[in-house]
């Protein structure tokens, strides 16, 4: 207990800053389901954060040098600015859809909304949590002598703190929990940090920062239990097939958000991913096996290949659709799937009826349908398979897997095809214009290997100028398609490891 105390400077220091890293992930994190996960999204996430922590530094500096060698008015500026942070925490999570809703209903631009974003929800608490440093370094700093060693060691702490907070951040709780409930937790942490000052104050104020420190614990803990109990409530609704209820699940690789809708063919169950519509399967019994969006129909063009199609590898799993209706719908043949986010696939057990698709063809035994819980480019770049088509639908959000798209990937492509095997992979784009760069680029980058590459609209086959799904096939093999556009690609840039700059070549709309 005594050494608690002795070191309490440097234990609220090193959490603090854990909790500073924390908030960064859990704001992208926050921020994705609108604005996306590109770099862009990062880039404003990180710039304002920087931007709030060295206001915080100034501002904690100016309150440090005010109460000049007054140690006990120093502790209560601690406590003051601890308990701002972590009121703010705590309002993140119950205000944080009124206020993107607002920014998005009259932001169109993703760099500012997202900026905007991340000022209104994260700056205040990430500010106070800077003003910390400053002030602790001055309660610390007993001989002028010494300022170079003790900032020194609060400096290396902060960052030893802010490390700590990255690893079990992006490696424990985001891929685990989620975020709503990572912040009440997160609150509730920075309120028992007080605790650890409250010994220098008199009897009525310690019993008064005592009460008000429990009722936001109480607070954060009946918030917590509530969101965690909702969403298996949800979950369950979900399940039954009820309209207007959606889940949420964080992964580690993305926000999801599994939803029921109606079409004109059925009931639908989606799976998004951040801002992007990734899979959806039909919820009626006589249905789960078939199609939801039309794009996916266009992988069945494989079988216009001189080559007899048996084995397939598919890039990208999400709710397994057209995995699930390739083995429903053509016998005795195979399919390797490879899905970066495991816990997607156990979703995809879960609400997509990859668990019965299993049982309804006895997959466990037969091995038909393959699972491989792995980056797609990684998994390329180690495969000694060959397959007779390889399927990409890679995406994050709506922007395509980056490191999937380049020169390098598509060698990895190539080599990973029998003689004449086919690529197909689909791209969102316009085919003319400003919003048909990506697949301009992707086009000349895949004549560097392939022989032929056809363009085939998904939906709109007489304007090039609409965004839309686009089924891209590259083969060796001279191939007849009745709809193949013809794209001048001439301008474009091949894309390489080196240079692709996917967000911003990317349509827009």
């Amino acid at each position: 207990m005594n050494n608690l105390k002795k070191y309490k400077l440097e234990i609220i220091l090193f959490i603090v800053n854990a909790i500073y890293m924390i908030l960064e992930l859990i704001a992208q994190r926050i921020l994705s389901p609108y604005f996306g996960s590109t770099n862009l999204v990062w880039t404003s996430v990180i710039g304002v954060i920087l931007l709030s922590t060295s206001v915080g530094n100034y501002i904690g500096g100016i309150i440090a040098d005010k109460c000049k060698e007054d140690d006990f008015k120093l502790e209560k500026n601690i406590i003051m600015n601890i308990i701002a942070s972590g009121l703010l925490v705590l309002i993140i999570p119950l205000l944080q859809r009124y206020f993107i809703s607002l920014i998005t209903d009259f932001i169109n631009d993703i760099k500012i909304g997202a900026i905007i974003a991340t000022l209104l929800l994260f700056f205040l608490p990430s500010m106070y949590i800077g003003m910390l440093s400053p002030i602790i370094i001055k309660l610390k700093m007993n001989k002028l002598e010494n300022v170079g060693k003790i900032s020194g060691k609060i400096y290396a702490l902060a960052t030893l703190g802010s490390i700590i907070g990255t690893f079990l951040g992006g490696f424990v709780l985001v891929p685990n929990f989620g975020s709503n409930e990572i912040l009440f937790v997160l609150s509730s942490v920075l309120f028992l940090l007080n605790f650890l000052l409250l010994e220098n104050f008199g009897r009525k104020q310690k019993l008064q920062l005592t009460l008000v420190l429990t009722i936001a614990i109480v607070i954060n803990i009946v918030c917590f239990l509530k969101f965690y109990q909702n969403n298996v409530n949800n979950g369950d609704k979900v399940k039954n097939g009820n309209l207007g209820m959606y889940v949420n699940y964080d992964t580690q690789y993305g926000k999801v958000t599994i939803y029921n809708t109606n079409n004109k063919i059925g009931k639908v169950r989606h799976l998004n991913i951040d801002n992007g519509h990734e899979s959806a399967t039909y919820t009626e019994n006589d249905k789960i096996y078939e199609l939801v969006f039309e794009y996916t129909k266009y992988y069945d063009l494989m079988f216009k290949s001189s080559n007899s199609i048996n084995d397939v590898l598919m890039i990208g799993g999400a709710g397994y659709s057209y995995p699930k209706y390739y083995i429903s719908h053509f016998e005795n043949k195979n399919m390797d799937v490879v899905e970066i986010d495991e816990k997607i696939t156990n979703l995809a057990n879960e609400y997509f009826y990859l668990d019965k698709l299993k049982k309804d063809y006895d997959l466990n035994n037969n091995k038909r349908l393959n699972f491989i819980t792995q980056d797609g480019r990684i998994y390329l770049n180690s495969n000694t398979k060959k397959y007779d088509a390889i399927l990409n639908d890679s995406f994050s959000g709506n922007t395509p897997a980056k490191n999937l798209t380049t020169l390098e990937a598509v060698e990895k492509i190539y080599n990973s095809l029998n003689e004449n095997g086919i690529y197909l992979t689909n791209i969102i784009s316009a085919l003319d214009g400003e919003e048909s760069k990506f697949i301009k680029a992707e086009v000349k980058t895949l004549k560097e290997y392939f022989r032929n590459v056809y363009v085939i609209p998904c939906k709109y086959k007489n304007d090039k100028n609409i965004v839309q799904n686009n089924m891209v096939v590259a083969t060796n093999d001279a191939i007849n398609f009745e709809d193949n556009i013809n794209i001048d690609y001439s301008k474009a840039k091949v894309l390489t490891d080196n240079y692709c700059p996917i967000e911003t070549i990317i349509p827009k709309t």
